[in-house]
């Protein structure tokens, strides 16, 4: 049975006469082509009309085809997870020819570079140590808690106090290690924190020329900071951090 193909879905901007990469025809990954107008081109793969996108099969399928390009060597603009326009040729119309300028730019900026993220987080165990040796009002509270002898305040005053003094930790640490981390990159972009022991959540953008030394360099932070910091080193990345953000 034959399916029928309705829909485009878009995997991200190329500049066009990029090479489609081979990958397995999962999902949205089927009938993998480039649509180019003048200098851009959209890779592109093919919906079938017979089921919603949303399983993991197309998330992974999507994160294939993005990964194989960054991997080629190519400069893409990823795009988001489940974007589809109608057909090809509202592809160049509405996204290609409509930000002609913007996507340019974007690729121009992101050519030769590649994304990491680094996480840096303390480790709990280790700095909750230090915050009874150095503040009272935790470590009394701890033992409360260790005899059984606290209250349900008590339990709620002694976390308020702990997430206190890491917010407190985490904005004296983490200036100086973001200018460590960012000294080798083009342009970094810091998130918020995701949890109160994380110091440090950012992505940056590394010329690909320079990646051996990055990774060095973060590899030294890591043993330097090692084991009272913890860092999380991801990449080559694409670079969905920094689309759109020139």
């Amino acid at each position: 049975m034959t399916v029928a193909v309705e829909s485009c879905y878009v995997f991200g901007i190329v500049g066009a006469g990029t090479t489609v990469p081979e990958v397995a025809p999962d999902g949205p990954a089927r009938d993998l082509r480039l649509v180019e107008s003048g200098e851009l081109a959209a890779v592109v793969g093919s919906v079938p009309d017979d089921r919603p996108l949303g399983r993991t099969a197309d998330l992974l399928a999507h994160d294939r085809v993005v990964a194989a390009l960054v991997d080629a060597g190519a400069a893409v603009l990823p795009a988001r997870f489940g974007t589809v326009l109608e057909d090809d040729e509202s592809v160049r119309e509405q996204l290609l020819d409509a930000r002609s300028a913007e996507l340019r730019a974007d690729l121009e900026r992101l050519a030769g570079r590649v994304q990491y993220t680094v996480k840096i987080r303390f480790d709990e165990e280790l700095v909750l140590r230090e915050l009874v040796t150095t503040r009272p009002d935790i470590a009394r509270l701890r033992e409360a808690t260790a005899r059984g002898a606290d209250t349900w305040d008590d339990k709620v005053r002694l976390g308020e106090l702990v997430v206190h003094a890491l917010e407190q930790l985490r904005r004296a640490e983490a200036e100086p290690l973001l200018a460590e981390v960012v000294s080798l990159a083009a342009e970094h972009r810091v998130r918020e924190p995701g949890a109160p022991e994380q110091v440090l959540d950012l992505a940056v953008l590394v010329d690909r020329d320079g990646v051996g030394e990055f990774e060095g360099h973060v590899e030294g932070l890591a043993q330097r900071v090692h084991p009272r910091l913890r860092v999380r080193l991801a990449g080559p990345l694409p670079a969905y951090d920094f689309v759109g953000s020139g």
